[in-house]
């Protein structure tokens, strides 16, 4: 294995638990939620509490990232992973479960920033999209190993959502392992030796030159996530208010498939294609998937989440890639956590609000607000998305 692949495998090990971890809370409210008598505004709880942790973790982290380095805090973010996961399994009431999954939300948080800096400094720039995407894909794998392992746990008993939520304990401590051996960047310790890292403070990303760039990576990755981790996080109770049974795998092991290979799909495009067109394209194809959606037809349902998944699981990857080519490396993890952040505010609500709006208004309402997401998405796409590839990183 190659230096370059090595690195790949260990920085992207703290994605695929994200993805698994915030996949795995749907299957596990099946049992939670009857095990605590969870109402709509507990299970949205139970269910955002981790984004609320991510929207404070990635700009605490990413600015500690860019001051301490990225090596320290991956090895540290992935310990929080391990012990947060396992001490699930003991929980005794239901405040003490939104307290971890806040817990692994910092975590997830900080791993953003951390990871995509690492690989954005260390790979080739001809292949630099594709590597900083690939941390979308090994996301998407997370959750599609998440709904595999989730619904055979769930046979488990009353208890299953124990294992569930505790199971990625084992891909985080595998990740540790791995990430023990990880580099410094170069491009950090240049930084460093220049002096430009202490001339930089957080503020700076909000310096005119950077203003620009900050509001449109913070607006595409909100507008792309608020959909996704909403059907993620309640996908069985989404799939059954169209008429599709919660208790089969089905339809959302298809959803996630799609998903990761979209992010597959992703890899070459991003480079042939460039940045710019795979943007515009992700909105397109998921404001028309949502908006056929909206007519409530039952057998165009799965063929509709599956065609979004693939679009917007193409143009995710976008997130990271975007904030690590246009962000100098002083204020690159602190960009990306910010924007992570600001994505994180409408994934917690809209995570949130989603049991209290299928439960008052029903799944119609939901997808039309999904729609017209895309769409502004689709607008700032076609004014603002730049070019960036082959960029050569300051």
């Amino acid at each position: 294995m190659t230096r370059r692949r090595g690195l790949l495998l260990y920085a992207n090990a703290g994605l695929f638990c994200d993805g698994y971890i915030l996949s795995s809370i749907g299957l596990a409210l099946v049992t939670l939620g009857p095990r605590f008598s969870l109402d709509a505004t507990a299970t949205g709880l139970v269910g955002g509490a981790t984004l609320l942790g991510i929207l404070i973790g990635a700009p605490v982290f990413g600015h500690l990232t860019d001051r301490f380095g990225r090596r320290l805090l991956m090895i540290l973010d992935l310990v929080v992973f391990v012990v947060a996961c396992v001490a699930q399994i003991f929980v005794a009431g239901v405040w003490e479960l939104i307290a971890l999954r806040f817990v692994l939300g910092l975590a997830i948080g900080a791993d953003y920033p951390i990871a995509g800096a690492l690989i954005a400094e260390h790979a080739e720039p001809a292949r630099r999209g594709a590597a900083t995407n690939s941390m979308q894909v090994a996301w998407f794998l997370g959750a599609a190993v998440a709904y595999v392992a989730g619904y055979a746990l769930l046979r488990t008993g009353p208890e299953s959502w124990r294992w569930i939520l505790a199971s990625p304990a084992i891909f985080a401590f595998a990740g540790l392992l791995m990430r023990a051996s990880a580099p410094e960047s170069p491009l950090w310790l240049a930084a460093r030796a220049s002096g430009e890292l202490q001339r930089a403070s957080f503020a700076t990303i909000f310096a005119p030159k950077h203003r620009g760039a900050l509001a449109f990576v913070s607006a595409i990755w909100l507008l792309q996530v608020v959909p996704l981790f909403a059907i993620y996080t309640f996908a069985p109770a989404v799939l059954a208010a169209f008429g599709l049974g919660a208790s089969s795998p089905a339809g959302s092991v298809a959803i996630t498939t799609a998903f990761l290979a979209g992010s597959l799909l992703s890899l070459p495009l991003v480079e042939s294609w460039g940045r710019r067109p795979l943007c515009i394209a992700g909105f397109a194809i998921a404001a028309l998937a949502f908006g056929v959606l909206v007519l409530d037809n039952a057998a165009t349902v799965v063929p509709c989440f599956v065609a979004y998944a693939i679009g917007i699981g193409a143009a995710a990857g976008l997130e990271l890639t975007y904030p690590n080519e246009l962000f100098p490396t002083p204020i690159r993890a602190s960009a990306t956590g910010f924007a992570a952040a600001v994505s994180r505010v409408g994934a917690f609500f809209g995570t949130f609000g989603l049991p209290w709006l299928l439960a008052r208004y029903g799944i119609g309402w939901i997808v039309a607000l999904a729609c017209a997401l895309s769409l502004v998405g689709l607008f700032i796409a076609l004014r603002w998305a730049p070019e960036s590839r082959g960029t050569t990183l300051a």
